[in-house]
């Protein structure tokens, strides 16, 4: 019997065969293909007429050095493996829409699928489903409505803490639970119509009295507050009565630098002495200082 190609047992396994076995046999194609292209070089090695020349006969047809021989192997293995992936390609496809059929029939219970199967199915499903909850062989027009309020009504009784539900007991409810929070919030034991808004006021008026320090609010008071507040910041920090434009500035850089009379340049010395430690800059201290801090103090060979 002739020996079947590779990819022709690939194709039959993908047939015959299960999604792992057609990537096992996918692998030994691979595999049996390098093995042929070392085989045939093999045995031009062994059939060559003249070793030294490293010249190997294949098929008595034509003269293929051992490098040329490489590269046709290579290209062999090249063709195999395209091969290879378009094969394995088909195999997972197969493999999925088999997946998707199997799942569809023990879904629907046929063998041969339809459109509107899955629809169908789902369908009767759900039908099933709310005639078991209502008691009924068969679903009728209106079950599902009724069925989804019998649902919520026990629900409501559930909150509510009644056996039976009457029209209104949800808002009945709900109003009760709004009412005691906004009793709580204001201390009192029983709501009462505009307690919130009171109480709301009453907080607010609190605070502006204790921000402002004025009983009596007038429209603005908060924000002379503020201003009045800033002003006095503005005074302390400077320690002057009068404010004038740049006081503010100056005295940031009296504070950084330590100097009543603020020259050009201050800053960058005074930050260039915080970072060196040194009072008099040199050239090349802030890089001894980087260095220093990197590596550290080396120390150094006395000469003799």
């Amino acid at each position: 019997m002739a020996r079947l190609h590779p990819l022709a047992l690939v194709w039959l396994a993908s047939l015959l065969c299960s999604p792992a076995s057609c990537l096992q046999l996918l692998l030994q194609a691979r595999r049996a293909t390098s093995r042929s292209v070392r085989r045939v070089f093999v045995q031009c090695e062994e059939n060559s007429a003249k070793p030294a020349d490293n010249a190997l006969v294949v098929s008595g047809r034509s003269q293929l050095t051992p490098a040329e021989v490489a590269q046709v192997g290579n290209l062999a293995e090249d063709d195999e493996w395209l091969g290879l992936a378009m094969e394995l390609g088909i195999v997972l496809r197969c493999a999925i829409r088999e997946s998707v059929k199997a799942n569809v029939r023990d879904f629907t219970g046929k063998d041969n699928y339809k459109i509107g199967d899955i629809s169908k199915e789902a369908d009767a499903r759900i039908k099933e489903a709310v005639a078991n909850m209502r008691g009924k062989d068969e679903y009728e027009l209106g079950d599902l409505a009724a069925t989804i309020d019998a649902i919520a009504k026990d629900e409501v009784c559930k909150i509510t803490g009644k056996p039976e539900y009457q029209m209104g007991d949800l808002a009945v409810e709900v109003d009760k639970r709004v009412k005691s929070t906004v009793a709580d919030f204001c201390g009192k034991d029983d709501y009462e119509v505009g307690d919130l808004s009171r109480e709301i006021n009453s907080r607010v008026e609190s605070r502006v009295l204790e921000f402002t320090g004025n009983s009596d609010y007038e429209f603005g008071d908060i924000v002379r507050e503020i201003e009045r507040r800033r002003s006095d910041w503005v005074t302390q920090y400077i320690g002057k009565q009068d404010y004038e434009f740049g006081d503010l500035t100056k005295t940031m850089i009296k504070n950084f630098t330590g100097k009543d009379d603020y020259e050009f340049g201050d800053i960058t010395k005074k930050a260039i002495q915080s970072f060196t430690g040194k009072d008099d800059y040199q050239f090349g201290d802030i890089t001894k200082k980087i260095g220093q801090t990197l590596f550290g103090n080396k120390p150094t060979k006395r000469k003799d």
